[in-house]
């Protein structure tokens, strides 16, 4: 667990599935998420059983946690994990408005990126934010990533990237 002074990081469990069910119904992450399989809770509880060893799936999925109250605030992933030349894309949300603007999605970046570094031996993650999502394009630049210079703009995204 990856502990920051207003989150922590936990693994996603399998009691987290209803969660994240509803979060991933929300109209903000259905924009952003791509999906091949139906929403249902089956298919996340069987994400959530593939996440289980990052060097098979390539993939791992952190809840967020308030420090203070220690609810789930919002989901942090990477995904795409790539070993061999040590990089990987990161995903995150908080997920309802209330807990947005007090730096939770900050630290989370901090925190995952310290784990893809000490952790997994990744030098570098990316990001693809919509360009019209002020927020996280403000957030991946205040957490020190760069807009890479071959930004995809005709699919309307930023990529960002941070190297360790």
């Amino acid at each position: 667990m990856y502990r920051g002074d207003l989150v922590f990081l936990r693994l996603v469990e399998l009691r987290d599935a209803s969660l994240i069910y509803e979060w991933e119904k929300n109209k903000e992450i259905i924009n952003s998420t791509k999906r091949d399989e139906p929403l249902t809770i089956a298919f996340i509880e069987s994400i959530i059983m593939e996440q289980r060893n990052v060097l098979i799936s390539g993939q791992v999925r952190y809840v967020i946690c308030n420090c203070n109250s220690n609810i789930p605030v919002g989901v942090v992933d990477l995904y795409n994990i790539d070993f061999n030349i040590g990089n990987a894309d990161v995903g995150i949300a908080i997920v309802d408005e209330i807990n947005r603007k007090k730096g939770f999605a900050s630290e989370a970046l901090k925190l995952i990126g310290e784990f893809a570094y000490n952790d997994l031996g990744l030098s570098q993650l990316k990001a693809m934010v919509a360009l019209d999502n002020v927020a996280s394009n403000s957030l991946f630049m205040s957490a020190g990533y760069a807009i890479d210079s071959s930004s995809i703009s005709e699919k309307n995204m930023n990529l960002f990237t941070i190297e360790f």
